[in-house]
């Protein structure tokens, strides 16, 4: 590790890491963002930096005896004086705890969402206790076309070895929840009633078996019939549809206090005579007496 007056690079045999911004930090470790001064591109990391002799027992056993994470795994670790650097692909965060509008969104939407948070949190490479720790640390995002995604910003102090692949569905699960929550709960909802279900039961096993219970329940609403379908729809949309309401109450109010303080100043409505004067003559033939 090279320490200058601006910059805190770290070495290894192909890379230079260059610290860039700190994330988090605390007397076990730091989060930080690097970049790779030898590459072209500048190459930018997540890392993590700690010198606790526990934090890097733990990280080294966990990845010795990792099941889920296969031999070609974007994911390296070093050491570098007496330090360990655990570091990841960058990825710019979109939290979905912030940018998840399930208030606004369709089911059929919100369903989909979930499929794609199981499916991240399966195809994430990492071993099931960092998991655990990137699930709690909200390192779960949502891209703007609805897509989830994991970032890798995560505090690896306090790691737990015994954490299961059942203890990441049930808080998974328990995430989910709190977002489909944001739907009123007058809503008849099959997925969010399922996800109710097994976390008042602990009814967690895998994901593969949390992703094939949560497809089949999806889109099960949009097999009602039709007039529940309109129902579903005032209300996912009511408002939206308030609002639509609300302006039109505005403009009708505004219209009327005009109307009403033009006939009081001019005793006369000027608009009121182009509809008058519209019926006064039909064809060749005036009306007026």
């Amino acid at each position: 590790m090279i320490k200058g007056e601006r910059e805190l690079v770290y070495k290894t045999q192909n890379m230079r890491l260059n610290e860039v911004q700190l994330i988090d930090g605390n007397d076990v470790g730091r989060v930080m963002v690097c970049e790779d001064i030898n590459s072209s591109e500048r190459t930018r990391y997540s890392v993590y930096e700690t010198h606790d002799h526990e934090v890097i027992a733990s990280l080294h056993r966990i990845y010795q005896n990792a099941v889920n994470i296969s031999v070609d795994t974007n994911i390296h670790y070093f050491s570098d004086g007496g330090q360990l650097l655990v570091f990841y692909p960058y990825v710019s965060a979109r939290p979905i705890s912030r940018f998840y509008m399930g208030k606004h969104m369709a089911l059929e939407a919100s369903e989909e969402m979930c499929k794609s948070y199981i499916i991240s949190c399966m195809t994430s490479e990492l071993p099931w206790p960092l998991l655990y720790l990137a699930i709690k640390q909200g390192q779960v995002n949502i891209a703007r076309d609805g897509s989830v995604f994991m970032s890798y910003a995560i505090d690896f102090s306090g790691v737990d070895e015994s954490i299961t692949e059942r203890d990441c569905v049930k808080l998974c699960a328990n995430e989910l929840m709190s977002l489909l929550n944001q739907k009123d709960s007058k809503v008849k909802w099959e997925l969010r009633d399922l996800l109710r279900m097994k976390i008042e039961r602990s009814a967690f096993n895998s994901f593969a078996e949390f992703y094939r219970d949560v497809d089949m329940v999806s889109g099960k609403h949009a097999k009602r019939g039709i007039f529940r379908q309109i129902m579903l729809w005032f209300e996912d949309n009511r408002d939206r549809l308030f609002r639509v309401f609300l302006t039109l109450c505005v403009i009708l109010l505004v219209f009327t206090i005009i109307t009403f303080l033009t006939n009081a100043i001019f005793g006369d409505v000027p608009w009121l005579r182009f509809f008058i004067r519209s019926f006064e003559r039909i064809g060749e033939e005036s009306l007026v007496q």
